[in-house]
């Protein structure tokens, strides 16, 4: 937790010498965001993602273990809930079954080329988890997160939906650091 408070003074103190406002991070012209390896990088979006209840799901093709409550879409996938769009190529889906006898999901695993989309941030990655329970989805591989005034990129990144925080992580095994490129506003 300290060294997140470091590195957003840090980042704040390197904006503020360069003559960029804090608050312009997610703003327009070029500023690179350089975090060191196996550090987190955290930032809160604009709105957090409101979701519904109700979960769509699209594919080619499907395969249901009902014995394990387990159900595998294959092929162009398409999860929907309100304001949040998950694709890949393959999404298992967990049901857990509630006292009252109906089964509800618990989680989806994506994998393959997955692409989250929310009102103001498009995320590629290779794979993907959605916790339902605990409203959080955690994608890894190559992640890219894309606004449309900047981009990230970083090895594993954290999406909490009901706070709106997402943290960013960089692989400190391989010295990959998490990168961004920013615009800011003209005046």
């Amino acid at each position: 937790m300290a060294m997140r408070k470091f590195i957003r003074r840090k980042m704040t103190i390197l904006l503020v010498a360069a003559g960029l406002a804090s608050s312009a991070i997610w703003a327009e012209a070029q500023v690179t965001l350089q975090v060191a390896p196996g550090t987190k990088t955290d930032f809160e979006t604009k709105t957090p993602v409101n979701v519904s209840k109700d979960v769509n799901i699209s594919a080619d093709e499907l395969e249901a273990d009902l014995h394990k409550d387990i159900v595998v879409f294959v092929g162009n996938v398409v999860v929907s809930q309100k304001d949040l769009n998950l694709d890949s190529d393959r999404v298992t889906v967990f049901y857990q079954k509630a006292e009252n006898g109906k089964s509800s999901i618990s989680r989806i695993d994506a994998s393959g080329s997955v692409k989250l989309t929310t009102l103001t941030e498009t995320i590629h990655a290779t794979w993907g988890i959605y916790d339902f329970t605990d409203k959080i989805i955690t994608l890894g591989g190559k992640v890219i997160l894309k606004r449309k005034d900047g981009e990230i990129e970083g090895k594993r990144l954290v999406y909490n939906l009901e706070t709106g925080l997402i943290t960013i992580e960089g692989n400190p095994q391989s010295k990959d650091r998490v990168t961004g490129q920013f615009t800011l506003p003209e005046k």
